[in-house]
């Protein structure tokens, strides 16, 4: 006895053996070959009898969830219970979905009651949950069970309108049905109708459900029925205005606010002034929004309300041409709510219209007292560039030089981006400075070029050094001779993960956007839980890039995982890099991008950057799809290619997108005489407003009028696409086409 309880203890007290990593065999396809491979194309295909008779003579329990899913396309409802008998046990990781799949095959077998009890199995972790309920709350409702469906329903009514738009409204869906259930429940209950209803038009402006929920709200008895409240309506407002849909916002807005009195400046008045002034702003009514937002500046309490109209109005003056009064109106923002976030932005903006007013010493107290007193502020690095950069205009380059070698030397091993501009700029003041200098700044070129390849200066440093007579830097690529390495991963705390197995599993089914749905849900502190170990957010990076998910891919590493960015694309490392970089609608875009004349990795860089590869992103400005094409834009494109006059719609159509945002983008760079660099800043700041910058600066570097452009978006924009177009090149293209124009006068050839 005593040795088998010393042997006990022993055995309990030895350390738990590491589980092996995943290797690329465990991401593989599971279906390869055999039935499951010829039920699995059939079924890709649309043709679901066939898959269903296939895949009857495969024997993976993954296979006959499959002939479960083709079975009910058929639909043959009786056929597909008898397959999902028993399916959970054997293939746990997907039994909320096998319990889903129970529930619609009995109600199309026309067995409600079972229906809804096999829906009431799928848990609330479950993605399917929100979907279980509104299909239990149909049943119930048709049933006559009124009070069951609202039970159901009751988790959903909380919910709030999906990030994606491509998939359904499920909390609108529940709100309308909730709605109609009580209104018409005996007795009656129009009162929380009316709350359900009007909390489907106002918070679910984009479902297609809302209509119908404003028509069945005034539809409901008096007092309850009618049309919407004056609140009611500026909440409806808001969320569009918030979902970039501004036309809409403006048209609820516009009456509202003409109907106010003008000395209305209670809290609702406010409200809906401050969001109609936020309208016009959005939709470049420059004029308007500051007529509406200076009431709203000038005697709204809230203080919250003031300070984001107080920024707005100053944004308007200044883009409006009135550089006195933005000043003005920046400096009030800093001095009224100098413990706003706002404010060390205020500052900057102050002293940027200061700067090209001529007034730069005005500017330089004013980005002194920026990096003086707000020190953790996120425009505190740019101020001390910005300072840096008045010094050299103003022909003292050895306080320039100090400066940027002080910024260099605190955000060496920090901050990429800020040490390699200070340090890019530091050696173009010392190459004017006689041989000596020539050499020191080659050597700073030299060490960027190799130690930042794919960043903005990194890039130009290469082009310093192979225009102007330095040592050339051989032409590097990523790929190595094998190519990406296999993929070694320690998923760590996931393996325990409920959505990471689903994901994997259906990933490995061929079931891509259910994989990217459950790999998407993983609780983020399930990914900190893994402390400063990258693998676990490399590897659902990985899995999200093969389920064709680039965007949220890319997106992961770019939140989560900048430390395997800050590392060369080399050995690997090179995967993340890869799925950080994809080369997403490549097809797409190596058919539009040659006959356009502009080079492939190109237009995959002005994609990642513009739209983060969400075909269907919309800015608040209204430009939409992959390349954020504005619609007269798009539609004069079309236009000249003979195509179609595109909708909103039609440009949220990857190939459509691509084929004009190719086009547009071809057209600027022919515009611009080669010039990558100014066609960019045309691309998003329009070729006019390109010319008017252009005014003067002639003389000028391509790389100092970038950091000349007025608008700190598209200065920001331009450095943003030649970054990732330095990437895709060394990661997929040529690296060896140094220029792009970036060592030429602003004004023409150099």
């Amino acid at each position: 006895m005593l040795t088998a309880a010393l042997t006990a203890c022993l055995l309990a007290a030895a350390p738990t053996p590491t589980p092996p990593p995943l290797r690329e065999a465990d991401l593989a396809p599971l279906f390869r070959k055999g039935p499951a491979a010829e039920g699995k194309a059939a079924y890709d295909a649309g043709r679901h009898a066939d898959a269903a008779a296939r895949l009857a003579r495969a024997p993976e329990p993954e296979a006959a969830y499959i002939r479960a899913l083709a079975l009910l396309e058929v639909p043959r409802p009786e056929e597909a219970l008898k397959v999902l008998a028993g399916l959970e046990e054997k293939v746990p990781d997907l039994a909320d979905r096998v319990a889903f799949l129970r529930g619609a095959a009995l109600s199309a077998a026309g067995r409600p009651r079972e229906a809804m009890a096999a829906w009431a199995q799928v848990p609330d972790r479950s993605l399917l949950a929100a979907e279980a309920r509104l299909s239990r709350a149909r049943a119930a409702s048709a049933l006559g069970e009124g009070a069951a469906a609202l039970e159901a329903l009751a988790p959903l009514l909380r919910d709030g309108a999906p990030d994606d738009l491509s998939r359904p409204d499920l909390a609108a869906s529940a709100l309308l049905l909730a709605g109609r259930i009580r209104g018409a429940a005996r007795p009656p209950d129009p009162a929380g109708a009316r709350r359900d209803l009007m909390a489907c038009w106002t918070a679910h402006p984009l479902a297609p459900e809302s209509s119908e929920c404003l028509s069945a709200a005034a539809a409901l008895p008096a007092p309850h029925g009618g049309p919407p409240s004056a609140e009611e309506t500026l909440r409806r407002a808001e969320g569009l205005l918030d979902a970039n849909r501004n036309g809409q916002a403006l048209a609820l807005l516009e009456p509202a606010v003409a109907a106010l009195r003008p000395d209305d400046l209670g809290a609702a008045a406010c409200r809906a002034r401050a969001a109609l002034g936020r309208g016009y702003r959005k939709e470049r009514s420059y004029r308007q929004a500051i007529d509406t937002l200076r009431p709203v500046v000038a005697g709204c309490e809230d203080e919250g309300l003031r300070v984001r109209s107080l920024y707005l109005l100053a944004g308007a003056s200044s883009i409006s041409g009135d550089r006195d009064e933005a000043v003005a109106l920046y400096r009030q923002l800093a001095r009224d709510f100098a413990g706003h976030a706002f404010a060390d932005d205020a500052l900057f903006f102050a002293a940027d219209l200061l700067a090209r007013a001529g007034k730069s010493q005005e500017a330089r107290e004013a980005l002194a007292a920026l990096v003086r007193d707000h020190p953790g502020g996120d425009y505190r690095e740019e101020a001390r560039f910005r300072l840096a950069w008045l010094l050299k205009q103003a022909g003292d380059l050895d306080g320039a030089v100090a400066q940027l070698l002080a910024v260099e030397e605190e955000q060496a091993g920090r901050d990429g981006y800020e040490h390699a501009r200070a340090a890019y700029w530091r050696a173009r003041l010392l190459a004017g400075r006689g041989e000596d200098g020539r050499r020191a700044a080659e050597a700073v070129f030299t060490e960027l070029a190799t130690r930042y390849p794919t960043d903005y200066y990194g890039l130009l440093a290469r082009a310093r050094l192979d225009g102007h007579g330095g040592q050339s830097l051989p032409a590097r690529r990523a790929a190595p001779a094998g190519g990406t390495p296999e993929a070694a991963y320690d998923p760590g705390p996931l393996r325990e993960e409920p959505h990471f197995r689903a994901g994997l599993l259906l990933l490995r089914m061929g079931l891509p956007r259910a994989a990217s749905e459950e790999l998407s849900a993983i609780p983020a502190a399930r990914l900190r839980a893994a402390g400063d170990a990258p693998e676990p957010v490399l590897l659902v990076a990985d899995l999200l890039d093969r389920a064709g998910d680039h965007r949220a891919a890319h997106n992961l590493l770019r939140t989560r995982a900048r430390g395997a960015l800050r590392k060369p694309p080399e050995g690997e490392n090179l995967r993340a890099w890869r799925i950080a970089y994809p080369p997403a609608y490549r097809d797409d875009v190596r058919r539009w991008a040659p006959p356009a004349g502009v080079p492939v990795e190109l237009v995959q860089a002005l994609m990642r950057e513009e739209s983060a590869l969400d075909p269907r992103a919309m800015s608040g400005a209204g430009a939409v799809g992959l390349t954020q094409l504005m619609l007269p834009t798009a539609q004069s494109v079309a236009k000249s290619l003979k195509l179609s006059r595109p909708t909103r719609t039609d440009l949220m159509r990857a190939s459509l997108n691509i084929r004009l945002g190719s086009h547009y983008l071809g057209e600027l760079v022919r515009r611009f005489d080669g010039s990558l660099p100014l066609a960019l800043a045309a691309y998003n700041a329009g070729g006019g407003a390109v010319r008017r910058w252009l005014g003067g600066r002639d003389a000028l570097d391509v790389d100092e009028f970038v950091e000349e452009i007025p608008v700190e978006e598209t200065r920001g924009y331009v450095k943003r696409v030649l970054r990732s177009y330095a990437a895709y090149r060394l990661l997929y293209g040529a690296p060896e086409e140094a220029s792009l124009g970036l060592l030429r006068r602003a004004g023409g050839k150099g």
